[in-house]
């Protein structure tokens, strides 16, 4: 299965998740459930996929809104170079992302 991410996704139970122990696992399950929904106009964000998602971390939790980032893996063919997102290994980027706490919004930043 592939991952698809819109440019902002919202997930609408974070406000009453948020001070959960285990609430960065939680959202990671919630991501991956919600990656797949297609954006209003009827298309997607990206083109290739991402076949795995992991470390999922919010690194600041300030306000309402928190910013974290999270590790991909994505099937690319072989010269297919990413754009504007950080690279650890062949096929393997991080992601950053900020979440409004209150109305469980979620924004995918490169």
């Amino acid at each position: 299965m592939y991952l698809i991410f819109p440019k902002s996704m919202i997930i609408p139970e974070v406000a009453d998740r948020r001070e959960d122990n285990n609430f960065e696992d939680w959202l990671t399950a919630a991501v991956i459930e919600n990656a797949n929904r297609q954006e209003p106009n009827g298309g997607v964000a990206s083109s290739r996929g991402i076949t795995d998602l992991w470390m999922l971390e919010i690194g600041r939790r300030t306000g309402k809104i928190w910013r974290g980032q999270f590790h991909v893996e994505f099937n690319q063919e072989a010269g297919q170079a990413p754009k504007n997102i950080g690279t650890l290994d062949e096929g393997t980027e991080v992601f950053s992302f900020s979440l409004d706490t209150a109305t469980g919004e979620m924004r995918f930043t490169p």
